[in-house]
């Protein structure tokens, strides 16, 4: 089996590569720090590591309050993050504090070696459900404990890994455990080949998340948002190609009439700043962007266009309603806790396959609304922003939906604890 992935694999990293060099940007996306995706880091200068690995933006703000629990816990532990994007890199550089932040190596078993003699962990925490099959054999080889947390498997990723279940048998034996967000969840990692018995659902780490502070951003939002004189503020947060434009149309609607309101319009990727700030220029709308934010004023009944990175969070809590990205053109939709945090009621689209337990969860709860179209997100917001109760009665129930789920944190460093006591041991045969 792992001749013919790391032929395919191979293959398929020579076939990439020249569109990947041709797509590379000036900040070196795919070309910078090249050297730690073939596993080439300095070794740490102390022993006993936890590296945790968090695919990209998403799966690093759900780590957060984990990792920074873990250097508080574990002092003598050097902790270290791997990521795979540039944005998730990026952001944590700004966000983090961990003893090393790096990329995640290739799945080429020369790499994974080098990357895990760099590091040298004790334990690795794999966020969601990365499964890279040298990485896996590789640490099982060596005695590393690896632990699959806050792991989820979509219906997309069911569907496209249960074909492949007598292939990724060998592969999962290599896991020490599997920590899943849900039941569902547990079902599906053990339908494509993980060992019943080291499977559990311990609740979504997402939910124990504490949104970042920042009291520069705040002050600025607080000053801006007065001297413009702005009433109510709408979010759409981590919208994606195909969506904008209903966004925009949606918040024409809302415009036909002044009331002072502001969109906050933050796409998902930082690539696409310069396509929506085009598409803002040629919508006729009035618009600035954050980085021109306190050299222009805010405009009333206008648009502020987030193209930083690491903000969407903590402006939520200017919110009054939001609107959740990726949910009204097939992404499959994004996270909404955040807004929940704050207690901003939601509206999203029909495509959150990508959080459906949770979507739905909060639908049940009277805390979101489902729209459909431009038309019924205009709607929605009209409604929400005239019922000054409804609004009210909305972002409580998200709030209280939110508290009532927290606690997976703690199940999960009471496993960690268990795997660094040794109570527990990887088993692996190549």
């Amino acid at each position: 089996m792992y001749w013919l992935y790391n032929l395919l694999l191979a293959l398929g990293l020579v076939a990439v590569s020249p569109y990947l060099l041709l797509k590379d940007t000036q900040d070196g996306r795919y070309t910078r720090r090249l050297g730690e995706r073939f596993g080439r880091l300095p070794r740490l200068s102390r022993t006993g590591a936890i590296w945790i690995h968090a695919v990209s933006v998403g799966e690093m703000l759900a780590i957060e309050p984990l990792l920074a629990r873990l250097c508080e816990q574990y002092p003598q532990r050097p902790v270290v993050l791997s990521v795979t994007t540039a944005a998730a890199r990026n952001l944590a550089e700004r966000r983090i504090n961990c003893d090393r932040i790096f990329y995640f190596p290739l799945d080429l078993s020369p790499c994974v070696r080098r990357s895990l003699a760099a590091n040298a962990p004790s334990l690795v925490l794999i966020a969601e459900t990365e499964i890279w099959p040298n990485f896996l054999r590789a640490a099982g080889a060596q005695g590393v404990p690896v632990l699959f947390i806050n792991g989820r498997v979509s219906a997309r990723s069911f569907a496209r890994y249960r074909p492949l279940r007598r292939l990724l048998r060998k592969p999962l034996a290599c896991a020490t455990a599997f920590l899943m967000q849900s039941p569902t969840d547990a079902v599906r990692i053990v339908e494509i080949g993980a060992p019943p018995e080291r499977v559990q659902a311990m609740g979504n780490l997402k939910f124990d998340l504490l949104p970042p502070s920042n009291p520069t951003l705040h002050h600025l939002m607080e000053s801006e948002l007065r001297a413009a004189r702005i009433a109510q503020v709408v979010i759409a947060g981590s919208t994606m190609a195909g969506e904008e434009e209903q966004v925009l149309a949606a918040w024409r609607q809302m415009c036909q009439r002044p009331e002072r309101r502001l969109l906050i319009l933050a796409p998902r990727h930082p690539q696409r700043f310069a396509e929506v700030r085009e598409m803002l220029a040629a919508s006729g709308l009035r618009f600035i962007s954050r980085s021109q934010l306190g050299r222009e004023p805010l405009p009333d009944d206008g648009i502020l266009l987030l193209d930083t990175l690491g903000e969407l969070a903590a402006l939520y809590q200017f919110a009054d309603v939001g609107f959740i990205g990726g949910s009204l053109a097939p992404h499959g939709g994004h996270n909404l806790l955040e807004p929940a945090y704050f207690g901003v009621p939601v509206v999203f689209g029909p495509y959150m396959q990508n959080f459906a337990a949770i979507a739905e969860q909060f639908l049940a709860a009277g805390a979101a609304f489902r729209t459909d179209s431009a038309e019924e997100l205009a709607a929605v917001w009209r409604r929400l922003l005239h019922d000054d109760d409804l609004r009210r009665r909305a972002g409580q129930a998200a709030r209280e939906l939110l508290h009532s789920q927290r606690g997976a944190t703690d199940r999960v460093l009471a496993a960690i604890a268990a795997q660094l006591a040794g109570r527990e041991e990887t088993l692996c045969r190549s």
